[in-house]
This record gives structure tokens, C-alpha cells and sequence, in this order.
């Protein structure tokens, strides 16, 4: 990890950029337009700094009103054109055509598609002078669910990434999404990948999964629930279930308590997902070890979303301890 602590009497923050100063540094470059230290940043050789340097880059706001000009002066490179293309994918979101709230006409849908249709140009662009990269076909998988592509497509472009590299965080998280009954899956689909894809990759943070499906699992219950009732939120008792923790307990021995686990860039992600099921689910010292391990540096914005439910979390836990 890295050497650096916060004043112990200032008030916990959420680790922004992992605590990684590359990553840092490297959103501060890309807005200022220096391209030369974005590349070098962007061109580590470790997969897993790679993956997510470059998403920092495409959630960095204002790369498409210079991005062009690089791709232009490089024509040999294919980083500038997987940047492009990655930040055309994740910004789609913020696109009109992407609301779910029923405010989406034809049109907004149609510039969503179009737009995502040439993010995809791209990426089969950087594919073709690079079939070996992993995160141009990650970012393939979040189109074709944007695009509400078929699921045998959406596998298809997994089975690609994997083969590329097995263990790519955000290329997992990205299919868990695609799986969920809310992007054209259904449950049992969900909860098979995560463990299936658990068991395949012990001692790495991949079987943090089982934690993201449960979390997702809440969310559709929530979300199923009629609009007049007087309880809409997520149900916390819902981790109290045994066969939940089970889960929750093998997933952790194969992930962060694994012998042969190491920790990494990605671990607080892990961590921080192993507490908060444990946490409600009322396993308080395997969650209290892991809010040692997390401290004040490692906090991640997901899954508490507020600050200030983490800190009630670890409260919580602390208070309950035998």
C-alpha cells in the first residue's frame, strides 16, 4: 500500500483514486490537455494499474474537445483511440437516451445508440491493432449492455476479456451488471457467475462478487415492491440470513483471507465490500478486522454511497463486539 495517513483528528473522507498518486495525477493531466504524462502514465505494464488508470481517464470530463487532435499528431498509437472510445462509452450515461425514469423520447435513445455505435467503431479499431487488450474489450461488454445487446453477445465479449485476463476486476463487475434481471438477466444467472466465477479465481478480489450480487439482489427487492407500500429501501436484515452469510464467509476465504492473496491497488475494494456484508449480517469480528485493515486511508464510496453510513457501520461493529 502506500505511506501516507491522515491527520488522525480530521474526519473520514472516501479514498478518491485508490490512494494511488499515479491515478491522481493522471485525472489532474488529462485536464490540463498534457498528453505525453497521461501516456506514460497510462502505459504501465502491471494490468491491473492499467485497467484502472483507464477508468480514470474515461470519467474524466473534457477529453473529447482535445482527444482528436492527439489521434490526429499519432497515427501509429493506439492508445489515444481506446481513450477516445472508452470516455464516449462511460459518458454515455449521461446522455438524455439513458434515463429510466420514463423522461427518454425516440430521439434521446436514437443519439444514445448512434453514439454508442461509434464508441464501438473505435474500440473494434483498437482491437484490430491490438486483439490483446483487455480493457478495449471491457469496455465492448459495457456497450453491448447499454445497447441492450443479447446476453449470448454480452458473453461472447466476456469470454474474450478472460481469455485475455482472468481476473479483471471491472470486466467482472461489468458482466455481474449485465446479468442483473434489471439489464435482461434474471437472479439465479447472477448469483451462478459469482460463484462460479469466484471458484475459478481464488485469491484475488473476484470473489468479492458474491457481495455485489447480494447487494444487487436487495436493490430488485426493493425495487419490487409497489410504490404505495410504506418501505421501499434497502432491507439490511436481509445479510442476517444464514445461507447469505455463507456466501459472504466462503467468498472472503477465497478473496482477501485466501493464503495466497495479495494485496494490491484494487484490495479497499474488496475490503470495503467484506465489511459492509459482514457488518449486517451481524459477523462483527470478521468486519471489525476488516475496518482495521481499511483504517481511515481506504474508505471506498462504494458500497456506503455516504460517509456517514460507513461510520455508523463501524460503530455499529465496534459496539457489538464480543
Amino acid at each position: 500500500m502506500w505511506p501516507f495517513r491522515k491527520a488522525a483528528e480530521d474526519p473520514p473522507q472516501f479514498c478518491h483514486f485508490l490512494g494511488d498518486p499515479d491515478a491522481e495525477r493522471l485525472r489532474f493531466v488529462l485536464r490540463k490537455r498534457d498528453w505525453d504524462t497521461a501516456r506514460a502514465i497510462l502505459s504501465t505494464a502491471d494490468p491491473e494499474h492499467r485497467s484502472y488508470y483507464v477508468r480514470v481517464a474515461a470519467g474524466t470530463l473534457g477529453i473529447e474537445k482535445w482527444i482528436n487532435g492527439i489521434i490526429r499528431e499519432e497515427p501509429d498509437s493506439v492508445l489515444p483511440l481506446l481513450i477516445k472510445a472508452v470516455h464516449m462509452v462511460s459518458w454515455s450515461w449521461e446522455l438524455p437516451g439513458a434515463a429510466t425514469d420514463g423522461t427518454a423520447t425516440d430521439d434521446d435513445r436514437t443519439i444514445m445508440k448512434d453514439h454508442l455505435l461509434r464508441a464501438e467503431e473505435l474500440l473494434d479499431e483498437v482491437l484490430d491493432r491490438s486483439p490483446a487488450d483487455a480493457d478495449a474489450w471491457m469496455y465492448k461488454l459495457e456497450a453491448s449492455r447499454a445497447l441492450h445487446l443479447p446476453l449470448v453477445e454480452r458473453w461472447r465479449r466476456f469470454e474474450r476479456l478472460i481469455a485475455i485476463d482472468p481476473a479483471h476486476w471491472y470486466g467482472h463487475e461489468e458482466m455481474l451488471w449485465c446479468l442483473r434481471p434489471d439489464w435482461g438477466g434474471n437472479t439465479a444467472a447472477m448469483f451462478d457467475f459469482a460463484r462460479a466465477r469466484a471458484i475459478a479465481c481464488p485469491a484475488t478480489h473476484i470473489p468479492a462478487l458474491m457481495v455485489l450480487a447480494h447487494r444487487a439482489h436487495t436493490w430488485n427487492l426493493a425495487k419490487s415492491k409497489k410504490p404505495g407500500e410504506p418501505d421501499r429501501t434497502l432491507d439490511l436484515t436481509y445479510y442476517e440470513s444464514t445461507k447469505v452469510m455463507d456466501d459472504i464467509w466462503d467468498a472472503s476465504q477465497l478473496s482477501v483471507w485466501h493464503d495466497d492473496y495479495r494485496e494490491t491497488l484494487l484490495t479497499p475494494i474488496a475490503w470495503n465490500n467484506f465489511a459492509f456484508a459482514f457488518t449486517y449480517g451481524d459477523f462483527h469480528k470478521p468486519a471489525w478486522s476488516l475496518y482495521e485493515a481499511i483504517g481511515e486511508d481506504w474508505i471506498t464510496e462504494h458500497p456506503w454511497d455516504d460517509i456517514d453510513f460507513f461510520v455508523k457501520s463501524r460503530a455499529y461493529t465496534r459496539d457489538n463486539l464480543d
